[in-house]
């Protein structure tokens, strides 16, 4: 069943406040939630002592949010680069150790021979000195013995990688800077890893956070790794797969190559985007959604009606495992957004709505929001037909359920 009423939340747009803020600020990440949205979410519908869940929690935003209320939170997400930038969004840092630790790097800098991991085409993607300066910088990583600084210091790397790769700047995707460019591209790799560990330092000093959290490397679709009853969920699961949305994995895969074997939530590759929710061609089950089984209907092509039905089959397994953590009274905010596949626009706040009006939550209301800041591109190809493009989701739904 439709809802009937969707309120336009102006007071949510945020028009003059950028979603790469503060602590959000560390190391890019595509399509993040609004800090300000999450904060507004915790300050209507968290209570005081409550534990707070996002299952899809990206680089860590819901994380930051929850902590600046003194409230516990757990993450979980498949991307072991969102984790690490997570975490490290959660480091309260010193600046005097930052310091210290940056002026052995810097020391060590003339000495060291490149630690350079085995890489795909890595000339393609890197200039020959700017490999033997990352090399050169993930030795000394290797050397720091505080888990703390070390892993500050792996996150400020992944993103000099991707500052000083050969890969065209604001893009998420793998894209190479045309030639012409290329010939004159200089990318100063220590000038570029001290300027960010300055700027990123800064912000993890003042003010000091409070820390109570779990973070799970974690499929979504698999029973939840923890045993922590939750009070209220929001989250922003993806929006589609991410062959045609956001390449988190394309996105990750320079980092995840060059911090291989140094991050501890694991290693990640190009096969990542292939392992998320809507990846993997295969066997899916029949889901409780009426608005999904009426989209489908509507579309033509076959193979882009099945990858709907997986991914959304994904999504129901997803909140499945969601359901079986709440407490007796919870809340679960779901950001979405309704993305258009070969003309058909997916109504995603309604199929959410309809799953877990199937596992008992009622519906309180549907948020809409318009998107100003988040990271993802201006056009996209609905249709997978090369040259057509048309506009991406400009609005967001913040659908609220309770129990």
């Amino acid at each position: 069943m439709l809802t009937e009423v969707k309120t336009r939340a102006i007071e949510l747009d945020f028009t003059a406040q950028k979603a790469s803020e503060g602590r959000a600020a560390i190391h890019e990440y595509p399509a993040m939630l609004h800090y300000l949205l999450v904060d507004n979410l915790l300050s209507l519908y968290a209570p005081k002592d409550s534990t707070v869940y996002d299952p899809f929690c990206g680089s860590g935003v819901t994380i930051i949010e929850t902590l600046k209320t003194s409230r516990k939170v757990i993450g979980t997400d498949l991307n072991p680069l969102a984790l690490l930038i997570a975490e490290a969004r959660t480091l309260n840092l010193y600046q005097e150790k930052v310091a210290s630790n940056l002026k052995k790097i810097k020391n060590d800098w003339g000495s060291n021979t490149a630690d350079v991991p085995e890489i795909t085409n890595i000339e393609y993607w890197f200039n020959p000195d700017v490999i033997e300066g990352l090399g050169k910088i993930r030795k000394s990583l290797r050397a720091i013995d505080d888990k703390t600084y070390g892993l500050f210091f792996k996150t400020v790397f992944s993103q000099t990688v991707r500052n000083v790769s050969n890969n065209k700047k604001g893009e998420f995707k793998r894209n190479r800077i045309n030639k012409e460019k290329l010939d004159i591209y200089r990318p100063r790799v220590w000038e570029t890893f001290e300027r960010i560990a300055l700027k990123y330092s800064q912000i993890l000093t003042d003010p000091l956070l409070y820390r109570d959290f779990k973070l799970f490397r974690h499929d979504a679709r698999q029973p939840l790794p923890f045993n922590d009853k939750v009070d209220i969920v929001i989250t922003s699961p993806p929006y589609g797969d991410s062959k045609t949305t956001v390449a988190y994995g394309q996105f990750s895969s320079f980092s995840m190559e060059w911090i291989k074997g140094l991050n501890p939530y694991g290693d990640g590759d190009l096969t990542l985007d292939g392992r998320l929710l809507g990846g993997k061609k295969g066997i899916f089950g029949a889901t409780p959604s009426v608005s999904l089984k009426q989209t489908l209907n509507k579309i033509q092509d076959e193979n882009r009606k099945e990858e709907v039905n997986i991914f959304f089959s994904d999504l129901f397994l997803s909140c499945n495992n969601i359901i079986k953590c709440l407490s007796d009274h919870p809340t679960v905010c779901l950001v979405v957004g309704n993305r258009t596949v070969n003309g058909i626009t997916i109504p995603m706040d309604e199929i959410v709505k309809e799953f877990f009006e199937h596992f008992g939550l009622k519906h309180l209301k549907t948020l809409v929001r318009k998107i100003n800041n988040k990271r993802m591109p201006a056009l996209n190809s609905p249709s997978n037909v090369k040259g057509y493009l048309s506009p991406t989701m400009t609005a967001e739904y913040i659908v609220i359920m309770k129990g």
